[in-house]
């Protein structure tokens, strides 16, 4: 490539933007933990070793507050920023498809090596393969965008009301079967005290169980859609100006923070028939997304919460970075051949590790920043998608504390 590349100059970040990635980042991350670390938490299902009052409190705190709302929450924020990407590339006379592709295929080979050596749970191989698909509707008008959003959201539904007649069928033992299809004695023993290669292999079952390529597909028109939504906010450019869309920012977050309270509260208050259980995460997750990321437009230009956004956008501007450091901690901290400390945390135990190791990643992201341009991964990331070195520290005069 002959273009002179440059980053998109810091003046320039949306830092809002920024701080919901990295609300996101903190988001995924209280969800994932106790995932990584114990084979107990399965939400949805009652969990056999976390049932006093306070697991029973922290658990619908996380169902309300975290689960299924912040990794929709960052698949908008993925979308928007591929927007932005392809305008600004597109700007610069480079060839946005060409190089979005090159830049998701990279994305691609960092998340095979997440998800298969690391963690199956990880999303960065799943985004990668959404983000290719959504590459061509960037091409296309605005309403192209939005009209998509409901027409591949057809299929999923569909899957939804039959997955919902089928186990209303099964009734109560439907608990009991998908609590012995995720074997805990298995998970005990390959993560907790068998070797790296045992790790691998239950790794890999339990990707293919949980991702897989049915997995994938399913995930295509699920995640598709709201990155679909996230370039169609990059494009109308609502969240570009707070100030000036203040009205209409308001008015959406009471919207989506009714839908939200509704859909995500409303099995604890009334009840958890089948078809609320499905809307709370299909609806009141992305509802909860949407509210996340309209309240914290607003409020990152106020005083105090300036502050607190600013903090979060350190976070956010290496959410790549942040995310693999948690994977490869939890990794060395809980599984046998590091501390081995797999099961062996209790619920409020994964809750301060989780608050803690962020404040961590807030300090350290910040301190980065006063040096360097990009994170470490995302350096990288741009180093692969360029084919070429980029420089990654900063000038004595950009260097701010």
């Amino acid at each position: 490539m002959k273009e002179k590349i440059r980053p998109l100059p810091q003046t320039k970040r949306l830092h809002w933007i920024d701080a919901a990635r990295g609300a996101a980042i903190l988001g995924i991350f209280m969800v994932n933990a106790p995932s990584f670390g114990s084979p107990y938490y399965m939400p949805g299902i009652d969990s056999p070793e976390w049932d006093s009052p306070l697991d029973t409190f922290l658990l619908g705190g996380i169902d309300i507050f975290f689960q299924a709302s912040f990794y929709t929450l960052f698949s908008i924020l993925f979308g928007f920023g591929m927007q932005l990407i392809f305008d600004s590339r597109k700007r610069d006379g480079i060839k946005p498809g060409w190089f979005l592709s090159r830049r998701m295929l990279v994305l691609l080979g960092l998340g095979a090596i997440h998800a298969f050596l690391i963690w199956h749970g990880d999303i960065l191989f799943t985004y990668a393969i959404i983000g290719l698909l959504l590459i061509p509707f960037l091409y296309t008008p605005r309403w192209v965008l939005l009209t998509m959003i409901p027409v591949l959201l057809v299929p999923v539904v569909l899957l939804l009301t039959v997955s919902t007649l089928a186990l209303s069928m099964l009734g109560e033992g439907m608990d009991e079967m998908l609590s012995s299809t995720m074997d805990i004695t298995s998970k005990l023993t390959a993560y907790g005290n068998g070797t790296y290669t045992d790790i691998l292999q239950q790794n890999i079952a339990d990707w293919s169980m949980s991702n897989g390529v049915g997995g994938i597909i399913v995930g295509i028109f699920m995640l598709l859609p709201l990155m679909l939504l996230g370039a169609y906010l990059a494009r109308t450019k609502l969240l570009h100006d707070p100030s000036a869309n203040r009205r209409k920012l308001i008015w959406f977050t009471i919207i989506t923070g009714f839908l939200f309270l509704v859909l995500k509260a409303g099995p604890y208050l009334i009840g958890a028939p089948l078809w609320l259980s499905y809307a709370q995460d299909y609806i009141g997750g992305p509802a909860c997304a949407l509210f996340y990321l309209s309240l914290i437009t607003l409020l990152s230009n106020l005083p105090v919460f300036s502050w607190i956004a600013r903090q979060l956008s350190y976070v956010g501007r290496m959410s790549l970075s942040n995310y693999l450091f948690q994977s490869v901690l939890m990794f060395v901290l809980f599984y046998g051949i590091g501390f081995g400390l797999y099961a062996e945390f209790s619920l409020l135990g994964f809750v301060c590790f989780v608050i803690g190791v962020f404040v961590i990643q807030v300090v350290l992201s910040r301190v980065w920043f006063r040096y360097f341009t990009f994170g470490p991964i995302e350096w990288l990331w741009r180093i692969l998608t360029y084919g070429k070195i980029q420089p990654l520290r900063k000038k004595n005069e950009q260097r701010v504390s």
